[in-house]
């Protein structure tokens, strides 16, 4: 058997990514890596059909890739299903750019395909300048492992053969392939790493493709790992009604943020490097966090769950978590926090610090900063009635300051108004141990 024959063969086996059983499609664009990913599949005696798309992206040349992929697939003996993409007017109608539009619009004519597995010809040279590309934007271990061998039904034969072998196993056959002339620019991001960054680290490493295939494989190793333990801590911390945020507080980090993931993919949000780290951030401190139009995410008493509703929406979008000491800006203002014992005698307090200073163990669950809400009420310090927020506010500010006016609050309700003072529930008293101090500016 060839040689590339046999490194593709070994790849679908390591990878047990299909059998003789299964029909395949091939995604063939009439490049040299999709072409010799045909030839593979076919020389290997696999049941495979092949499917172009024509994005009609580079006029006569979209035309040309077409033709030769129909030639190739009749002297081949093979089924070719061409369709038709505009992939202008489907990114105008869905705000996509060119190539994501196109990629969603190939994803969708292959998925109609009646086959057991798709085929793409994505490469072990594709894999490094994924790898490279991911990680100049910033990546976890999944993006540093590039391409996976397999996703779903979608299997990648040629996985751990580089460009280089791919062309040279095409010219021993003497086998033609198109070239698609974007790849000849260096105007796209990934043309850059493939034609500047490659080329020299390949000077540094002459066996760089071959160091990447093993560092590649190690990582995916780890990130399989990672992820098994992800999948058991995530069954561990479901709830009936949200997810145990105890449990996953003593997790470690890496498994923590995995199993995150996890979570925001059952809740139907868009999984996203900030998104983890925000609602990771409110697992560890509590509060709040807005992952998806309304739906927020809220942490509260050890129980994480996601919620909906008008008045919790303009809380989330009103507010400021506070999670210690620090500096927190809302609406421009600046609020600067600290939490401190008391080691001063009750009358030097009240003096020094005047009202912006809370006791700390009064406080309910979190503190926020934030703004006014419809019925606030606070029963200010050493009153025996309830005060109107509102009417408070209209009359300690003028009209074009009321709504930059600083609030906290706590779950039980407001705990302070700028201007005005603290509540009756969270004052300083002989007995009080921690200090909430804040200054506003």
């Amino acid at each position: 058997m060839d040689r590339f024959l046999e490194k593709v063969s070994n790849t679908i086996d390591k990878f047990n990514m299909t059998d003789k059983s299964e029909r395949l499609l091939a995604c063939l664009s009439g490049g040299a890596d999709s072409v010799a990913l045909l030839l593979c599949l076919h020389g290997l005696g696999y049941d495979v059909v092949a499917c172009h798309v024509n994005h009609h992206l580079r006029g006569e040349e979209s035309d040309r890739d077409e033709r030769f992929c129909r030639e190739l697939c009749e002297k081949l003996g093979i089924e070719l299903s061409i369709f038709h993409a505009d992939v202008k007017k489907y990114c105008s109608e869905n705000s996509l750019s060119t190539e994501e539009g196109a990629r969603v619009l190939r994803y969708r004519f292959f998925d109609s395909m009646n086959v057991d597995k798709i085929c793409t010809a994505h490469s072990l040279s594709d894999c490094l300048e994924t790898t490279l590309f991911n990680l100049s934007r910033g990546t976890g271990l999944k993006g540093l492992s590039g391409i996976p061998p397999v996703r779903d039904n979608i299997i990648r034969p040629l996985i751990e053969c580089s460009r280089e072998e791919i062309e040279d196993f095409l010219e021993k056959r003497g086998q033609s392939y198109v070239t698609d002339s974007t790849n000849l620019s260096d105007e796209y991001s990934r043309n850059k790493i493939r034609h500047l960054v490659v080329p020299q680290l390949k000077v540094l490493n002459g066996a760089l493709m071959q160091s990447y295939s093993k560092t590649a494989e190690r990582i995916r190793t780890d990130c399989d790992f990672l992820e098994g333990e992800a999948d058991r801590a995530f069954e561990k911390c479901r709830l009936e009604k949200g997810y145990d945020a105890e449990s996953l507080k003593k997790l470690h980090e890496s498994i923590r943020r995995r199993t995150v993931m996890h979570i925001l993919g059952r809740e139907g949000v868009k999984v996203a490097q900030d998104m983890i780290e925000e609602v990771d951030r409110i697992i560890c401190g509590g509060g709040r966090v807005n992952v998806k139009g309304g739906l927020h995410a809220v942490c509260s008493k050890g129980i994480l769950t996601f919620a909906q509703g008008e008045q919790l929406v303009r809380k989330a979008f009103e507010s400021v978590i506070i999670n210690g000491d620090g500096e927190y800006i809302y609406r421009g203002r600046r609020i600067t926090v600290k939490l401190q014992p008391l080691n001063e005698n009750f009358a030097n307090v009240h003096k020094k610090f005047a009202n912006c200073c809370l006791d700390y163990d009064k406080i309910k669950g979190e503190i926020a900063v934030g703004g006014r809400l419809e019925g606030d009420k606070i029963r200010l310090v050493n009153r025996d009635f309830d005060s109107d927020v509102r009417k408070l506010i209209n009359k300690g500010f003028r009209l074009q300051d009321r709504n930059s006016a600083v609030l906290l609050r706590d779950e039980d309700g407001v705990v302070f108004v700028e201007g005005v003072g603290a509540a009756d529930r969270v004052k300083i008293t002989a007995q009080t141990h921690r200090l909430f101090t804040f200054e506003i500016s």
